[in-house]
């Protein structure tokens, strides 16, 4: 997202939250300081907020694209191994993945491909560089790989088989540990708050009772 109009949102936002804090809600001399402050020095101080919001914007991004990654690995290394195993080039195979797929993955597999074809970079370089960029551990692991196996000659369609595989276990294991989490967070909604509803619901109507007899 471009900066200049990130900033130029983040005022109009605030602007629009001034004017209806201002029309309803929270009284009018609170609304008419809010919206005073806006018209005098509100702006130069919201300024100085800009670069903090899209810092923290640019980092939810950079973590929506790091997870969208690894959850695509394994369709990727699905469709470099039948790829490989139908007789094409790795690079030809990786190009079959980055055309058939529309995601951050496929566009940014798709620019390093473009690099070490055009020879600004080597494609081991390429990749590890992405890897770096992205955090994904996982598309190191298959630089690595890729860079050995055309290196050495050796077969990598079951290679990436296997790391497929592995990537898959992992998210498995992953998704069972967050499962395995949930009861332990419902204990804290259900201390705090349904098992006090609860006995007051039960304990309220025997004590009024207790009360009146006595």
């Amino acid at each position: 997202m471009d900066s200049g109009l990130l900033s130029y949102g983040l005022l109009m936002a605030t602007g629009a939250f001034g004017a209806a804090y201002s029309l309803c809600g929270g009284g009018k001399d609170e609304g008419r300081g809010f919206t005073r402050g806006i018209r005098t020095g509100g702006p130069a101080r919201m300024l100085q907020l800009v670069p903090v919001l899209e810092g923290v914007f640019r980092g939810a991004q950079v973590s929506r694209n790091r997870a969208e990654c690894i959850r695509q690995m394994p369709v990727m290394l699905d469709v470099v191994t039948l790829g490989l195993s139908a007789g094409l080039s790795f690079d030809s195979s990786l190009e079959l993945y980055c055309q058939r797929h529309d995601n951050v993955l496929a566009r940014e597999l798709g620019g390093a491909m473009l690099s070490w074809r055009l020879g600004t970079r080597g494609r081991e370089e390429a990749l590890s560089d992405l890897a770096k960029r992205l955090d994904v551990a996982s598309l190191d692991r298959f630089a690595a790989v890729v860079s050995q196996a055309l290196a050495f000659g050796s077969p990598l369609a079951a290679t990436l088989e296997r790391q497929a595989q592995a990537i898959r276990d992992e998210q498995r294991a992953q998704m069972e540990e967050e499962i395995e989490r949930v009861p332990v967070r419902m204990l804290i909604p259900l201390g705090t708050l349904i098992v006090p509803a609860m006995l007051l619901a039960i304990l309220g109507p025997i004590l009024g009772s207790s009360l009146e007899m006595g």
